[in-house]
């Protein structure tokens, strides 16, 4: 049955497995409950094994409380943390390599961070601004289109420096990830269906990316919860408007894998977006539009259906007013 399945999407190129986004755990939306309607639905067979993907924890990887304890028997963690240790500890040059590109990222978003948030008390400002309403409204959209274009160049830097990473020291033809790799497709046979839980987006992104990014996912329905839903979209955007450090603005980290098209998830939104200041909600939806920023809390699910969203019952997108609109509605 498990195998038939494998096979029948296989001999259907234009069908796609379902991809289903969760937000943070809480809210009453158990794991469980995506499973078991994932085999009611016949994307998985019942009883199916499930791979899971815990590397966003680091340290507390493959812990048992990390995945509904009801599917303990049914769950093969990858341990991709892991297995990324252990190919820094057998390739001492791909990982001297990485640290490197590693540093080279972090000097490139502090050098945007600290462009953008002078781009954003720009817009800021003129948005507060009184006088004539068609040259300020001009002016205003073209502080926009500033921080747009800043947010691509970035994102194009990140991607830039990593392929030149990945050009220079071939990971994926290297003997210690090589033998990695073919332990996790090992541990996948037999599994029908993904879990990404969240943790470090960073360590999850990048650990991912190691073994095979998005090809490692491919062909099985892939379940996603908070930064790993993140990591599945198009473009990852990290965001908190009050850190304990002051103000904040949302950011652009770095490409996502593409699985989740047109759409930029932010889970924690209501405790980490300041969504009663409309003039930030709007910014922000506007910055990447015509994405839609999915406020994704504790409950909440969206499932992929066909070239659009299914959203659950309470998820809200935020629109270019800055409101809290039913997702998914046109834009």
């Amino acid at each position: 049955m498990r195998v038939s399945r494998r096979r029948r999407a296989a001999d259907n190129p234009g069908s796609r497995p379902p991809l289903v986004l969760l937000g943070p755990r809480g809210g009453g939306l158990a794991l469980l409950d995506v499973v078991r309607g994932l085999e009611a639905g016949g994307a998985l067979s019942p009883g199916a094994r499930i791979a899971a993907i815990t590397a966003g924890w680091r340290d507390r990887e493959a812990n048992e409380g990390l995945i509904d304890p009801r599917l303990a028997d049914r769950v093969v963690d990858l341990e991709l943390y892991r297995r990324s240790d252990r190919i820094a500890e057998a390739d001492a040059e791909l990982a001297r390599a990485h640290r490197e590109v590693r540093d080279r990222l972090k000097s490139l978003r502090r050098a945007y961070n600290l462009r953008l948030h002078g781009l954003i008390e720009a817009h800021r400002r003129l948005a507060e601004l009184r006088g004539d309403a068609s040259v300020l409204r001009a002016e205003r959209d073209e502080a926009l289109k500033a921080i747009r274009r800043l947010d691509a160049r970035h994102l194009d830097r990140v991607v830039e420096i990593r392929s030149e990473f990945e050009r220079h020291m071939t990971p994926p033809e290297r003997e210690a990830v090589r033998r990695q790799r073919r332990e996790v497709q090992t541990r996948l046979e037999g599994a029908e269906a993904i879990v990404l839980e969240g943790g470090h987006i960073g360590n999850l992104l990048s650990r991912l990316r190691l073994f095979g990014g998005r090809k490692l996912l491919d062909g099985r329905p892939v379940i996603g919860r908070s930064a790993g839903a993140m990591v599945l979209t198009e473009r990852v955007v990290l965001f908190h408007d009050q850190p304990p450090w002051g103000e904040g603005h949302p950011e652009v980290f770095d490409a996502g894998l593409g699985i989740a098209e047109g759409l930029v998830a932010l889970p924690h939104a209501s405790a980490r977006l300041a969504l009663d200041d409309r003039m930030r909600g709007a910014r922000l939806a506007a910055r990447f539009s015509p994405a839609s920023c999915v406020l994704l809390d504790p409950g909440h699910r969206i499932d992929r259906a066909g070239h659009g969203w299914n959203g659950g019952d309470g998820v809200e997108r935020l629109d270019t007013a800055g409101r809290r609109v039913p997702f998914p509605t046109a834009a």
